[in-house]
């Protein structure tokens, strides 16, 4: 990639972002997390944490938590459920040796080595439990790492993005992402990524650099999957009842909806969603053939469902779709039994009736989407007497 165009690239992002302002806000962050952390976390003293303050901390570190909006200040899209990241933190106060791990990678994060041991600590104490902390990507470490410390930790949380970062701009150090241990890989991307820019002549924070690095006109240069913009108005190219153009579909964000608000949903009620290695799967699961758009399993029987949405597409595209998943995890999965499909689609239509009468185990649930303005009345300050 050309240096000149990345520091033009670099010159047209920081025109409308303000480093200064930034920083400030990342330092009252900052010192919030940290604060939360010494005397609500880690303190034996302290009594049982509540939603209300553990939610206060997941919107400093997840864009989908509860209350964020676009325009606020987030170390990243984390991904982890809201219901998740409570059980998680409520876990780590309740183990001390695991609270204690936790507090020596941020002691370490400024030497590599040390970090890396920590890191992998972590890893090894958390072994075998289900609570998002240590998955295989490194996203919940390192939005941690980058709450602790934004300026000298990347925003960019996840090793599946990093790998891609320092591969496309042709940075030369970084770790073996194929053989090292996740607690190699999450410091050696971290100086990879902030040393190559200060070679290119860009020397900034780490957290001025991860939002260049997913700023527009930037982050299709290298992000998996990002090929142009990811909002689409195509409505279904073949109109029969079904979805029109009044669906405006952000292709990502609504499956990103469900997974960060599922216990929430109808279906978190029912299913479960997939970890494996301490991470979650369930969101664009990979198959043989293709990717599942999300794939659960019965609370119940443990049996597996395969949910895709239906999105700018033919009812008959949809259902073929979930028949492919369905009969590639009977093959590979579940040894020939059966499993369930779901459809969510905007509207039900004549095609989704007669295709479905003949394939069994499906059902279809409608997604509503209600958008309300209210007018902001600020309040009158009151003045002293």
């Amino acid at each position: 990639m050309n240096k000149q165009d990345i520091l033009k690239l670099f010159g047209i992002f920081i025109q409308t972002y303000s480093i200064e302002d930034k920083n400030g806000i990342w330092q009252l962050q900052s010192q919030r997390f940290r604060e939360f952390w010494d005397h609500r976390v880690v303190s034996s003293r302290a009594p049982e944490l509540n939603d209300a303050e553990i939610d206060e901390i997941v919107r400093i570190l997840d864009r989908n938590a509860k209350g964020n909006t676009t325009a606020s200040e987030v170390v990243a899209r984390v991904m982890i459920p809201q219901g998740a990241w409570r059980r998680l933190f409520r876990q780590i106060k309740t183990d001390s040796h695991l609270a204690g791990a936790l507090t020596e990678v941020f002691t370490r994060s400024s030497e590599v080595d040390k970090l890396s041991a920590a890191i992998d600590k972590v890893y090894k104490l958390n072994e075998g439990r289900r609570n998002n902390l240590t998955g295989k990507a490194g996203v919940a470490i390192s939005a941690l790492l980058a709450a602790y410390d934004p300026f000298a930790n990347s925003s960019v949380v996840s090793l599946n993005h990093r790998r891609p970062v320092i591969e496309s701009f042709g940075f030369e150090e970084g770790p073996d992402f194929e053989k090292d241990t996740v607690g190699r890989k999450i410091p050696l991307s971290n100086l990879a990524i902030s040393h190559g820019f200060e070679k290119l002549g860009i020397v900034q924070n780490a957290r001025t650099i991860s939002q260049f690095l997913y700023s527009e006109g930037v982050s299709t240069l290298w992000e998996p999957g990002r090929d142009g913009p990811v909002i689409t108005t195509t409505p279904d190219p073949k109109p029969d009842g079904g979805d029109s153009s009044d669906f405006v579909v952000i292709e990502k964000h609504l499956e990103d909806f469900l997974i960060a608000n599922w216990e929430k949903t109808e279906l978190g009620g029912r299913y479960d969603l997939i970890e494996e290695d301490g991470g979650l799967v369930s969101q664009q699961y990979k198959t043989g053939i293709e990717t599942i758009d999300i794939l659960a399993q019965d609370k119940r029987t443990k049996d597996f469902v395969v949910i895709e949405l239906k999105k700018g597409q033919t009812s008959d595209d949809t259902v073929g779709q979930l028949a492919r998943y369905m009969g590639w995890l009977q093959e590979h999965k579940t040894g020939g039994k059966p499993t369930k499909g779901i459809i969510i689609a905007a509207q039900y239509d004549t095609r989704l009736y007669y295709a479905l009468k003949v394939v069994k185990g499906v059902e279809v649930y409608l997604y509503r989407v209600n958008f309300k303005l209210e007018e902001f009345k600020p309040m009158v300050a009151r003045q002293s007497g």
